[in-house]
């Protein structure tokens, strides 16, 4: 069977145009001219508020990770707002086995600051993140080899066939050889040269003790310039600021990535006739219990499974999620996920925690916490410190399994504390934690790469019946195929509890009325390039 795509864009005259009037693809000058300052609500710039917490321009600061994405770099693939694979850098590929994917690149790309950006750069940023990330190289475990036979093609080569392989792909962001090929330590390299991308928008400006992040349109690209010239990313340290900065219309909309508003503000959102509230597709799950399962007392998916009991699910959402939240199922993945399989609907039933818990030897002795050889049931959990509601779900699971005798310890982190802890030393017991629709979509989908130990893994599964189903559905290359394998994968999940879904939600995404024509990727919601060419300020 052949996988073959063969994408054209849809601005090749355009693009031609461009061509001969600027010979470049999406060059921009090396030193963009500083623009004047903007008012919010003039029609040349667009502003975003956010409580993302930013700290530099280096590639290994996440969130600015994820304004690259959106706004400076491209991958090779992206996904169209239908969720279909589209040409970002890449204007074709195909593969006839699933192993060997070639590669055809635009004619005429540029980096912003006029070099050429060719093959060997795509070459250069794949071998690169595979030997200066630990989460690249997961990410990108089953390449072999990567060849650029010319400046327009790039083959990779994989050690065993993936038909799912542009999963992978998405998260992927080009950067140029030039400038990277020195730098042998990316987190510190916080230089301006480290923004240099090839997308629509170029980065003009970051001050960090102002909480202000600009970029500016790149003229050249190959769509043209975008609608907007300006777009300055406020960042507030508090999310009261940041929607009181909303109301009063300082800000045009507020961003989280895969996340939306927290609901406790909706109610007042919704009243404000200067604000819009869209309903976002969340193919990720909000909010998640993941359990190391390596770990001595949650390896026991009795004990999993009895915490699971614990929980009040009508509560978590009547509090966190009360627009849209529904009870999950024991299988994890939300609904609306291409393969999704109905399993058990968790339940909150203390009394069958209780029995589970006895079945797994943890004895109770009056209301003290249940001990098992002289061993106390307790285990840690980590919390990001800069998320107030994670820290108050946290506070209600730790109520809930005291009240079946198994003490949860509060271990509270910063972002960067808790992206050590989760992603490279593994030394956590559990992680109160989200994962974004790509999360799930990558490795073999269906969230196995945050299980799989030879992954992200962070509920550490090393299962060999659980691995070798992951391997079968990165082999599968028929759907219906991989659809079985997919049930049975969440079947797995319903059964073992590796990780437990505290609720489904879809994200609450305000935005200004006078801002209109917003595309949603699936990826990344209303901020991305689709958006960037459709939508309008309202002179009214």
């Amino acid at each position: 069977m052949m996988l073959q795509y063969n994408h054209r864009p849809h601005y090749l005259l355009l693009f031609l145009l461009l061509i001969l009037l600027s010979a470049s693809g999406c060059n921009q000058p090396s030193s963009p001219t500083p623009s004047a300052p903007a008012k919010t609500g003039e029609a040349n710039v667009l502003t975003i508020g956010s409580t993302m917490k930013m700290e530099n321009i280096n590639i290994d600061d996440y969130y600015f990770g994820i304004f690259r994405a959106i706004f400076t770099h491209q991958g090779l693939v992206k996904l169209s707002e239908s969720g279909q694979f589209s040409g970002d850098m890449a204007q074709s590929w195909e593969s006839e086995d699933g192993k060997t994917w070639n590669f055809s690149l635009r004619p005429g790309l540029t980096w912003h600051d006029g070099q050429p950006l060719t093959a060997a750069d795509i070459k250069f940023t794949l071998e690169y993140h595979i030997a200066k990330s630990v989460e690249y190289r997961s990410h990108f475990a089953l390449i072999e080899s990567i060849e650029a036979p010319d400046e327009q093609s790039l083959i990779i080569t994989l050690s065993q066939p993936n038909p799912r392989f542009l999963y992978n792909l998405l998260v992927l962001r080009v950067l140029p050889q030039h400038i990277f090929a020195a730098v042998d330590q990316p987190a510190a390299f916080n230089s301006p040269l480290a923004a240099i991308g090839c997308g629509p928008y170029v980065f003009h400006h970051f001050d960090a003790k102002g909480g202000l992040l600009t970029f500016i349109a790149n003229p050249n690209y190959h769509r043209g310039p975008p609608v907007f010239p300006e777009v300055r990313i406020r960042l507030f340290k508090n999310p009261d600021t940041l929607q009181m900065a909303l109301q009063k219309g300082d800000i045009d909309l507020t961003y989280t990535y895969s996340g939306g508003t927290d609901p406790v503000y909706a109610a007042a959102l919704r009243q404000n006739p200067r604000i819009r509230l869209l309903q976002v597709p969340n193919l990720g799950v909000s909010k998640a219990l993941i359990f190391n399962t390596s770990k001595t007392a949650l390896a026991d998916s009795r004990v999993r499974q009895a915490l699971s009991y614990a929980i009040n699910y009508d509560e978590l959402i009547r509090l966190f999620a009360p627009v849209s939240g529904i009870i999950p199922t024991a299988g994890f993945i939300p609904p609306g996920t291409p393969g999704y399989t109905s399993t058990r609907p968790l339940s909150f039933s203390p009394e069958k925690a209780q029995q589970l818990l006895d079945l797994a030897g943890y004895t109770a002795i009056g209301d003290k916490i249940r001990e098992k050889e002289g061993q106390s049931l307790a285990f840690e959990i980590i919390v990001r410190n800069d998320i107030a509601e994670n820290i108050r779900i946290a506070e209600l699971l730790q109520k809930y399994f005291r009240a079946v005798g198994v003490n949860m310890v509060i271990k509270l982190a910063d972002s960067t504390l808790y992206r050590t802890i989760s992603d490279r030393d593994k030394s956590y017991t559990s992680l109160l934690a989200r994962t974004t629709p790509w999360g799930m979509m990558m490795w073999a989908g269906m969230g196995s790469g945050y299980m799989d130990g030879r992954n992200i893994g962070w509920a550490m599964v090393t299962d060999t019946a659980f691995q070798s189903l992951v391997d079968q559905m990165n082999r599968d290359r028929l759907p219906a195929d991989y659809q079985q394998h997919a049930a049975d994968l969440q079947l797995y999940y319903a059964e073992n509890l590796p990780a437990i879904a505290l609720y489904w939600d879809s994200f609450i995404q305000p935005t200004s009325v006078a801002i209109t024509g917003w595309k949603i990727n699936p990826l990344y919601g209303v901020l991305n390039e689709d958006s960037w060419y459709s939508i309008r300020r309202d002179p009214h």
